[in-house]
């Protein structure tokens, strides 16, 4: 016959883990109503990283041809562009050219 201690005692661990069990379903679904959605237009298509290249490559090569239309071009981009780091791109690439450019007198 079985001691009733240790029945009290395995009857005390299932109800804490039960109460851990529910704690654990009901913090979760609280963390689930408060976190903000996942949305799947955050993360970057490929599509527009490979966009983003073609432009920080055209700025690149602009910046290498050096000509008064590409300053032109280089200032249009340093405006427009949507995208900070083609901008940034477009200032260094200005700064190339005026660097290189032969100082007047």
């Amino acid at each position: 016959m079985p001691s009733t201690s240790n029945n009290h005692f395995g009857i005390f661990i299932l109800a804490l883990f039960l109460l851990g069990a529910i704690l654990f379903v009901v913090g979760t679904l609280l963390r689930r109503e408060t976190a903000p959605p996942l949305a799947l237009a955050e993360a970057p298509s490929p599509e527009a990283e490979l966009d983003l290249e073609l432009r920080i490559d055209r700025v690149e090569r602009l910046a290498i041809v050096g000509q008064p239309w590409c300053v032109e071009e280089l200032n249009e981009i340093r405006s427009d562009d949507p995208d900070a780091t083609v901008r940034e791109a477009a200032d260094a690439a200005l700064l190339v050219i005026a660097a290189r450019a032969p100082l007047s007198f």
